[in-house]
């Protein structure tokens, strides 16, 4: 049910402590004491946002909602001690009056305005809920929170911990803003290597229960909650950072049962508009391969209103509609997606096979030279891009000339430099000489093991000449050192390298 709301609108109503704060200092209070860039917001627009204490632990978090001349901090019912203290705590001369209006219902109104975001998908806040749009049920929305990483709106899984080493890190904080109370703190650990501990889903066939994760007799994280979704467990945990990389498959033990996984970020769920409508074209063409059209037609047209440029879709449709005959609309079709790419040769192609179809000679035959001349165009382009492409080529080499002789003059010198030899080495995977990417990496991991990028490099020297088992197991162990770093973005890349083995 989750995904009916997620393509088209939903809402649900929560009840809030709401404090109200104005004055003329109210914006630089909010600015100087939030993790939250105060400027990112603009009338009736809504952010996360959390107050920290200055060793960069949570004291508090709530929605915090501009208003034209006030702002509005709606905190979990459960926090609201928590939250009047902290903030007049660093309340000294400022002009900035704090009034505690009491509990308040606040509704959450999903794919109407995009005003904030809740759950990762566009919303706005309202003090009334719409009534021409549904409900969510309370069990969908604490499920769709849980799987996206959100906070409880009454306070009941807050912990005083650092920011870092929670999702709030990802949702409230606005990282290279003015300073705030423990910003200090959390701007080291970031940029140093990461939490040692931050949360991350496990993805498997069966229920994980809480407790410790083992692997090797060594803790590497704990489970929090498994949920259930689209046939799968998802299970919220606390892992380490070495194993904090995505898809990586994880074998572990857990209260004493062993047990799979692959590692998920959050949020399971994109709330993009784009995504989603990418998500339901992929499963339109594979009902259409069914030959389930009714529902494939449905998905499409979903997924046009969710993105309306996705010009795949259309020709999707208009093929699958013309296949029924229906050459009216096929037609219509065609010609939104001439509307969105001027270029499609398919658009025109389609529209003459449809409009001769219904008697429409003249038009068919018109829509047949305007596919003539985009064919045309298309070789020309092709032959432009060609062109383009000779003089990147030439550019590229020009660049390598003088890359790799900076490097063999550094190598005169000392022949074991672990920069000079990785420049050459990725280099040579650049132009695909395996042999001599593979011969520089290897002498860069023997002097630097903890080179995590060359790891990378050498990999796909090791895959490009035929050495799979070889290429998997440098991936393996180049997963391992970057993560160990903190270095996620090679991990990542790593992980995918492995997983297209």
């Amino acid at each position: 049910m989750i995904n009916h709301y997620r393509y088209s609108r939903g809402q649900f109503t929560i009840t809030f402590v709401e404090l109200l704060l104005r004055g003329s200092d109210v914006v630089s209070f909010l600015d100087s004491q939030s993790t939250l860039k105060i400027s990112l917001l603009s009338p009736d627009h809504f952010h996360l946002a959390t107050f920290l204490d200055p060793q960069g632990k949570v004291e508090t978090y709530g929605w915090l909602l501009q208003k034209s001349d006030h702002f509005l901090y709606l905190v979990p019912k459960l926090l609201k001690e928590k939250s009047l203290a902290r903030l007049n705590r660093f309340l000294v001369s400022e002009d900035v009056e704090i009034e505690d209006n009491g509990l308040k219902n606040w509704s959450f109104i999903l794919g109407e305005q995009d005003r904030g975001l809740i759950f990762d998908e566009p919303a706005m806040l309202a003090e009334l809920p719409s009534e021409q749009i549904e409900i969510i049920p309370a069990p969908e929305r604490e499920l769709w929170r849980k799987v996206n990483g959100w906070p409880s709106f009454d306070g009941s899984d807050f912990t005083n911990e650092l920011v870092n080493n929670l999702r709030l890190f990802d949702l409230a904080v606005v990282m290279n803003k003015g300073c705030y109370p423990g910003q200090e703190t959390v701007s080291k650990i970031a940029t140093h290597r990461g939490a040692a501990y931050s949360p991350v889903l496990i993805e498997s066939d069966s229920a994980i229960e809480p407790g410790i994760l083992n692997l090797e007799g060594n803790r590497i994280g704990t489970a929090v909650e498994s949920l259930s979704w689209d046939g799968k467990y998802y299970t919220v945990t606390n892992l380490l950072r070495d194993f904090r990389v995505e898809r990586m498959k994880l074998n572990f033990e857990s209260n004493g049962k062993p047990h799979q996984g692959i590692v998920r970020y959050y949020p399971l769920l994109p709330g993009n508009k784009k995504s989603k409508a990418l998500e339901l074209y992929d499963e339109a063409l594979s009902l259409f391969r069914d030959n389930n059209l009714s529902e494939a037609e449905s998905l499409l047209r979903k997924s046009l209103t969710l993105d309306p440029t996705l010009a795949d879709a259309y020709e999707a449709l208009g093929v699958m509609l013309g296949r029924q005959n229906r050459y009216s609309e096929a037609i219509e079709i065609m010609e939104q997606l001439v509307q969105v790419d001027p270029d499609s040769l398919m658009a025109h192609t389609n529209l003459s096979l449809f409009l001769m179809k219904t008697g429409k000679i003249e038009e068919a035959e018109n829509h047949k030279s305007l596919a003539t001349l985009k064919s045309f165009s298309k070789f020309g382009n092709e032959a432009k891009e060609k062109e383009l492409a000779e003089k990147k080529a030439k550019a590229d080499a020009e660049e390598w000339a003088r890359r790799e002789k900076m490097f063999l003059e550094v190598l005169e010198i000392d022949p074991e430099d672990s920069l000079a030899n990785y420049g050459l080495g990725s280099l040579a995977v650049e132009r695909g000489d395996w042999q001599k990417a593979r011969d520089h990496l290897e002498r860069v991991l023997s002097e630097d093991p903890k080179y995590s990028v060359a790891y990378l490099a050498l990999g796909k020297a090791y895959k490009g000449l035929g050495l799979v088992d070889d290429a998997k197991e440098t991936f393996r162990k180049g997963i391992k050192v970057a993560a160990g770093k903190g270095d996620l973005m090679p991990a990542n890349q790593m992980q995918s390298e492995l997983d297209r083995i």
